[in-house]
């Protein structure tokens, strides 16, 4: 597994390649985006990448700050963002 910044792991969730942070607390394996143990994205049977969104202000709620950090960092990789009860393409979410 491909060791990268935070920045990154979202990049190579994109393109269905397995990378982690410098701790671990932030990885894919290319289908799933992980928070520590808590899984923020999957892929769907298309390929289409889906955000769960652990931010405040959502039914799925907030987990932490570096989740919600994770979460931040991967909106722009992904196709659709679920915040718990709807699933939206990522340029008709607002928040």
């Amino acid at each position: 597994m491909r060791k990268t910044t935070n920045e990154n792991i979202p990049y190579y969730w994109e393109k269905n390649q397995a990378a982690k942070n410098g701790n671990g607390s932030y990885t894919t394996d290319g289908t799933k985006l992980y928070s520590y143990a808590l899984m923020i994205g999957d892929t769907n049977e298309k390929g289409e990448k889906i955000l769960f969104d652990y931010r405040a202000g959502t039914t799925l709620g907030m987990q932490s700050m570096t989740t919600s950090q994770h979460v931040s960092k991967a909106v722009l990789s992904c196709d659709y963002i679920s915040d718990g009860v709807t699933l939206v393409d990522r340029f008709k979410y607002k928040r």
